[in-house]
């Protein structure tokens, strides 16, 4: 073997990964945007779609909730900051809120509060269908915050976008104010 068989041999064996290392490294942050992107995770059988569920309930939040005022309360506020902090973290403290008011809610027309903390939305429309306070898609947001915040629970919060966490906040501060009125 010469050296120009050698040297040839020796470029042979380097090109591919030099090549995909250089791309990496000229790739780095578009590569970084794009792990940033993902919206769903699946890990053998188990696949959780977060940001799609978050726009489904915005979605139904804008058609079904009426316009209400919402004040800016500090409470409201120190959310929208956790989010930036704990976007997962966030989604939890709002929905402990949901929960203060439906009990609330529950306590102003006699329902027990263990009662209305049960899981199931559709047992809860049914309990306050007799007052009519409250309409179908106000149950159907109601559920679709509950299941956000179940899935939630199982994501670190890496895998919550700040901004997904921050329309969950929203909705449910629309939510809690609309229980708090009704």
């Amino acid at each position: 073997m010469d050296w120009l068989t050698f040297l040839s041999s020796v470029i042979d064996s380097i090109a591919w990964p030099s090549a995909l290392i250089v791309a990496v490294v000229l790739l780095w942050t578009e590569l970084v945007e794009a792990i940033g992107r993902i919206q769903s995770i699946k890990h053998k059988e188990t696949q959780i779609e977060f940001s799609n569920h978050i726009q489904e309930a915005s979605r139904e939040a804008e058609s079904s909730l009426p316009e209400l005022a919402l004040p800016e309360t500090k409470e409201f506020t120190r959310r929208l900051e956790l989010a930036e902090l704990s976007p997962r973290g966030a989604i939890l403290e709002s929905w402990l809120d949901v929960e203060v008011a439906l009990e609330e809610m529950g306590a102003r027309y006699g329902i027990p509060a263990e009662e209305m903390k049960s899981s199931n939305t559709h047992m809860l429309q049914l309990k306050l269908a007799d007052y009519n306070t409250l309409g179908k898609g106000t149950f159907g947001l109601l559920q679709l915050l509950r299941e956000t915040r179940n899935k939630a629970v199982h994501l670190t919060d890496k895998e919550v976008k700040t901004d997904a966490a921050k329309e969950y906040v929203s909705m449910a501060n629309r939510i809690v104010t609309l229980l708090r009125e009704a």
